[in-house]
């Protein structure tokens, strides 16, 4: 068996994924939820997937509460890649470049979170795994989607990935999150589609760099 049959062996036996945990005002798959699925699949096929980072850029993003209290976060970024290996045959492998965003109250744990967030939507999209758009819990008795829970302010993280974007800017920012907002957009769905945009970016100026 190649390199892609085992993926695609892998992509079979994963079935779709709920948004199981909640953190800083929206929900999100677990990491633990999308690897204990494939685990178990990918050692019974000798398949690897190791992941590589280098070093990459981190500031500091001061802003304020929903309290109106003071906050300092530190914003990590930085290129990676993960490398499919055959263990059956190591010279067999797939190298895929991405990219990770973290922002926390603390630079370890920025990094920390940047690469669990990265793991986990790289499994999702790479396996074309879908997640609790297709749950049916996620739909009420009439069959149209329940309203998500959705924060009064939007959260740091989102506003951060604005700045990465716009040169440090937030200008038009609430007009975005007012017209997704309308859409019926979470918080995480339009923090999804920034870090989407940010990946497009940081590949763009890796090839005009190249």
């Amino acid at each position: 068996m190649n390199l892609y049959q085992k993926i695609v062996q892998v992509r079979q036996v994963a079935e779709g994924f709920s948004k199981d945990t909640k953190g800083y005002g929206y929900s999100y798959v677990s990491g633990n939820q999308v690897l204990s699925k494939i685990k178990d699949k990918m050692n019974e096929l000798n398949l690897l997937l190791l992941p590589s980072t280098q070093v990459g850029e981190h500031h500091t993003h001061a802003y304020k509460t929903a309290k109106g209290k003071d906050a300092l976060d530190f914003v990590v970024k930085g290129e990676m890649s993960y490398t499919w290996i055959n263990g059956d045959n190591p010279e067999e492998r797939e190298i895929v470049t991405w990219a990770y965003y973290g922002q926390q109250d603390e630079i370890s744990k920025a990094y920390g979170s940047a690469l669990t967030y990265s793991e986990r939507y790289y499994l999702l999209k790479s396996l074309g795994l879908p997640t609790d758009e297709d749950d049916p819990d996620a739909k009420n008795s009439k069959g149209n989607e329940a309203p998500k829970d959705t924060p009064k302010q939007p959260p740091s993280s989102l506003k951060a990935k604005w700045k990465l974007l716009n040169n440090d800017s937030l200008e038009g920012f609430d007009d975005w999150v007012v017209k997704q907002t309308q859409k019926k957009w979470s918080y995480s769905d339009m923090e999804q589609v920034l870090t989407n945009k940010l990946q497009e970016k940081t590949s763009k100026e890796e090839k005009a760099n190249a």
